[in-house]
């Protein structure tokens, strides 16, 4: 599981908030994927999956409703995976460059603030900028 609602709401979750806020992270990187197609053959059978792709659907609603609330390689193709890998890779939390980019992109300065965030189309655009470099840097990592 490289992530999911759960691992955000069991502690220190602000107590004004709907749980659903733990997943407008995981839905924006995952709707950015499948704008990608990192995503997996199984995931384009799910409901809502035309709707997340044309945007109707935000990424957080779909995670919610149709990922059981997280990402996991099953949500992904091989390629999304080996990037997803990389991008979540760290030693101490386990969410790296992925939750360096998502606070300084949408200017965060505390975990307090990073659940506040907006689940919004202004934001996704601006973390789709963001995702995508991060993953033209990788792959560019990977040439000879």
């Amino acid at each position: 599981m490289y992530d999911h609602i759960s691992f955000h709401t069991a502690e220190n979750y602000p107590t004004d908030l709907p749980k659903t806020h733990a997943a407008h992270h995981i839905g924006y990187y995952y709707a950015w994927a499948v704008s990608q197609n990192l995503h997996s053959p199984e995931a384009e059978t799910l409901p809502q999956f035309d709707e997340l792709q044309n945007g109707t659907v935000s990424g957080a609603e779909f995670v919610l409703k149709q990922l059981k609330g997280g990402i996991d390689k099953t949500c992904f193709n091989d390629l999304g995976n080996r990037f997803t890998q990389y991008y979540y890779d760290d030693e101490d939390e386990g969410y790296g460059n992925f939750m360096t980019d998502y606070f300084q992109t949408l200017g965060i300065e505390s975990e307090n603030e990073f659940y506040r965030t907006q689940d919004n189309r202004e934001n996704q655009s601006l973390l789709n900028q963001t995702f995508q470099t991060a993953f033209d840097k990788w792959l560019d990592s990977l040439k000879p």
